[in-house]
């Protein structure tokens, strides 16, 4: 291990966090208040955040000597990571769903802060937690959690489309609204799709089993189900609107749960990443 790098990291980390949150303050204070400067200054803040994250991670990297995907301190800031960049790449293509920010980048800041408060050890974890497959399957899990979460945010927007409240921030209409959101659910369900088969293809080198019905096992396979059910209803039922925003909410909270909840309720293979 490099120690200098390891020390510089959390500190760029903490850095990274501090301009999140006044990001957020800028970005939701500017829109309520009408102040486009403002709110260009949170946008312009989230992406230096996202620089200052992107080199603690860099750094994480380097002075731990394998990628941030192994502990949860890693993992959770990975995926904060991944949350921020892919609304950035979002916004950037499609500028009027920078609204969006109010409920992205506090879900940033909250997930980064989750993981630096669990501690920046260092841990020796099982030798069956290395390879290739286990470096997929956790960065595919990324992905699917970052898109999932897009798809919140347009669900959640969707839903309270006519309050005073979220009308300040000026949001897309309820067709792009809904559009947007059935997109990143179809990522969502492709990315954790692909995640858990290669989970299954990590589970067989590594333990000899495809499939064990681990707690996490379980509780993944049910959350890419109700996804699963969100499209095929979209698709073939013509499901749209409220009742398909809410069942998204639903889908969000079961991922949220099977992939930062059930490892710390229950023993499993996985709970050694949160132990």
């Amino acid at each position: 291990m490099r120690e200098w790098a390891l020390s510089a990291e959390v500190v760029a980390h903490l850095f990274a966090m501090v301009t999140y949150a006044i990001a957020v303050g800028l970005a939701v204070f500017g829109t309520i208040m009408s102040k486009p400067r403002l709110e260009k200054a949170g946008h312009l803040l989230a992406a230096i955040g996202f620089v200052i994250q992107s080199c603690a991670l860099l750094l994480r990297w380097y002075g731990a000597s394998h990628g941030p995907y192994l502990t949860r301190y890693e993992v959770l800031s990975s995926n904060s990571w991944m949350a921020m960049a892919l609304f950035l790449f979002l916004v950037w293509r499609t500028p009027r769903l920078r609204s969006l920010s109010v409920i992205i980048y506090p879900a940033t800041l909250l997930v980064l802060g989750l993981g630096i408060y669990t501690g920046p050890e260092v841990q020796m974890l099982p030798p069956t937690f290395t390879g290739v497959w286990l470096v997929l399957h956790v960065c595919f899990y990324f992905v699917a959690f970052a898109a999932a979460l897009m798809s919140l945010g347009a669900s959640v927007f969707y839903v309270f489309h006519s309050s005073e409240f979220v009308q300040r921030f000026t949001p897309p209409s309820r067709d792009v609204l809904d559009r947007e959101s059935y997109r990143f659910a179809g990522l969502t369900f492709a990315f954790w799709g692909i995640g858990m088969l290669t989970g299954a293809i990590w589970a067989y080198y590594s333990w000899g089993r495809y499939w064990g019905w681990d707690p996490v096992e379980t509780w993944s396979l049910i959350t890419w189900f109700v996804y699963g059910i969100y499209l095929h209803l979209r698709r073939f039922f013509g499901l749209k609107g409220r009742s398909a925003a809410l069942l998204l909410t639903i889908g969000f909270a079961l991922a949220v749960g099977s992939l930062f909840f059930t490892s710390l309720l229950t023993t499993s293979l996985h709970s050694e990443y949160f132990n």
